[in-house]
């Protein structure tokens, strides 16, 4: 033996033919009963204890203060033993339980370090198995009932997000979630031998389906018997979804050139000149060219608002949308596709009004739009609330309006394809067929002639024709309107002829008339008595506009 003391524990030997052995085995007991299962007090305490109990132990800091503890070295483990304090100096791995903090803390050859912050980072596993058992095919293994991942707060020193990123080398590999029922795959999600994102899904887990492939520009369904859905952006498949009539500006009854508009009236169909705001204004219907694709869907036409002098007001044009609760409680998105000759701001507004008795008015949603020189979508979305303690009076309506603001100048502007739906979410622009959006527009606006003739030169097409029999007799005209119109219309009579207003034309000559009756079902002329009258024609308008 050539040394005299444990290596380890620096336990004292008994020697040959030492005296007094029992005091060194002694001292050995007092070292392993400090160090075999060793447990301090703290390790945050510098100031020698007054009254220390047997076998309390400290692992002692900087500055010591006290007759004993300013002679012994920090990190050592001071042990009160015998009514005495003892100093042991530990070596590389022993490990002390610490009470107060209750942690676990390892001697690293330096100084104390925690056990649960040095098994707080693992490095470079080669497996690991939760509850079973990892292998080469799965080197991560977890079998378990329930799993949680949270996010680090604010409060703890993170964002309160989450985000669990998954990669894989390239776009011809794999990277997606495999759902198994008895270890059969069921279904698959995921990147799938390229970067669009893949749902497949297998009955017997041989034979797979691509049920759905999106990718940024579209999205397939794949399955069989098609897509399914309750409701669309919160309304029934069956409902339309765009509220207005004629955003594409397809119906013009009354023209599709406006070069002298008065404010008040309308102009292409639905949509009202509301104020030119001290600026002269021209609006005319303009044709996409063939194959453009700045606005997707092939839509064939666009508003041109051309603006001239300076905006002393707010040059105006809306749509009325008969009665409000067809904008229901929730989220709504007006979306339109817009440019103009120069950069511009344009306000688009949503307004309620309760009508005659009703409830005040009240502003849906507003917003500014910056307008450029290119083909550009827009979209505003609101949440539009409760009627619950509103008023409905005659005539409530909503309007949807565009307008600029005072002191610009000139400007032309073009709008196409104006959508307000439910939900927040824009979709492509519901697209109607002629037919379709000319009955929409006629419940609001009518006349006889061809949808694209001017009333006042329309000519023998679609004109109404009456006969009568023996000198003196009036023309009477009985004409059933082709749908319901919204309320009793104004009605104009025109001379197929001359395009006289207010006129009946009999065989040539045009003799006045006057209405019987209207409403919103049918219309009655009645021209004034002629001496030669046998056969008389007649053109008319019914306007019932908001």
């Amino acid at each position: 033996m050539t040394t005299e003391s444990s290596p380890r524990l620096g336990l004292d030997y008994v020697m040959a033919a030492q005296a007094q052995k029992h005091v060194t085995v002694n001292e050995t007991f007092r070292r392993l009963d400090a160090l075999v299962q060793a447990s301090a007090n703290s390790r945050s305490v510098d100031i020698e204890p007054v009254s220390p109990s047997e076998g309390d132990a400290y692992i002692l800091g900087e500055n010591l203060v006290g007759n004993n503890w300013a002679l012994m070295q920090p990190n050592s483990l001071a042990v009160f033993r015998d009514s005495e304090w003892a100093e042991i100096m530990p070596s590389t791995g022993w490990r002390v339980w610490l009470e107060d903090s209750e942690e676990l803390l390892v001697f690293d050859g330096s100084d104390w370090k925690s056990y649960t912050a040095l098994i707080s980072v693992i490095q470079q596993l080669a497996r690991l198995g939760v509850g079973t058992q990892a292998d080469e095919a799965n080197p991560f293994a977890a079998k378990l009932n329930t799993a949680l991942w949270t996010a680090l707060g604010v409060a703890e020193g993170g964002t309160g997000d989450l985000r669990c990123t998954l990669n894989k080398e390239s776009g011809a590999n794999i990277l997606s979630l495999l759902f198994q029922s008895d270890y059969e795959g069921r279904a698959e999600i995921g990147l799938i031998g390229d970067n669009n994102l893949l749902l497949k899904l297998s009955s017997d887990g041989v034979s797979w389906v691509d049920v759905l492939r999106a990718s940024p520009d579209r999205v397939d369904v794949g399955a069989t018997e098609g897509l399914w859905l309750e409701r669309l952006n919160g309304d029934a498949l069956s409902a339309r979804r765009n509220l207005l009539i004629n955003g594409d500006f397809s119906i013009g009854q009354r023209g599709q050139q406006f070069l002298s508009p008065v404010a008040g009236e309308y102009f292409l169909d639905r949509w009202k000149f509301v104020s030119d705001g001290g600026m002269s204004c021209e609006f005319s219907r303009e044709n996409f060219s063939t194959g453009q694709t700045d606005i997707s869907g092939n839509p064939r036409h666009f508003l041109e608002w051309r603006l001239t002098g300076l905006a002393t007001g707010n040059p105006w044009i809306e749509q009325r949308i008969e009665g409000v609760d067809r904008l229901a409680e929730g989220p709504a998105t007006l979306s339109l596709f817009a440019n103009a000759t120069r950069s511009v701001s344009m306000v688009v507004r949503v307004r309620r009004h309760f009508g005659s008795g009703g409830s005040p008015t009240d502003v849906v949603f507003q917003q500014t739009l910056s307008l450029s020189t290119g083909w550009q979508r827009y979209s505003v979305a609101a949440a539009i609330p409760a009627l619950s303690g509103k008023t409905l009076g005659q005539g409530h309506r909503i309007s949807v309006e565009f307008y600029l603001l005072g002191g610009e100048t000139d400007v032309d502007i073009r709008l196409a394809d104006i959508q307000l739906e439910a939900g927040n979410l824009a979709t492509q622009f519901e697209r109607r067929s002629m037919s379709e959006n000319l009955r929409l527009c006629q419940r609001y606006f009518v006349k006889t002639c061809p949808v694209d003739d001017l009333v006042a030169g329309a000519g023998i097409a679609g004109r109404l024709t009456t006969s009568t029999s023996g000198p003196a007799q009036s023309a009477v005209f009985d004409w059933r309107l082709p749908v319901e119109m919204c309320a009793t219309p104004a009605i104009e009579v025109y001379s197929p002829a001359s395009g006289a207003s207010g006129m009946v034309d009999a065989s040539g000559t045009d003799i006045a008339a006057s209405v019987i009756s209207a409403s919103v079902n049918g219309v009655a002329i009645q021209s004034a008595a002629h001496g030669t009258l046998t056969l008389a024609h007649v053109h008319i308008t019914a306007d019932a506009e908001l």
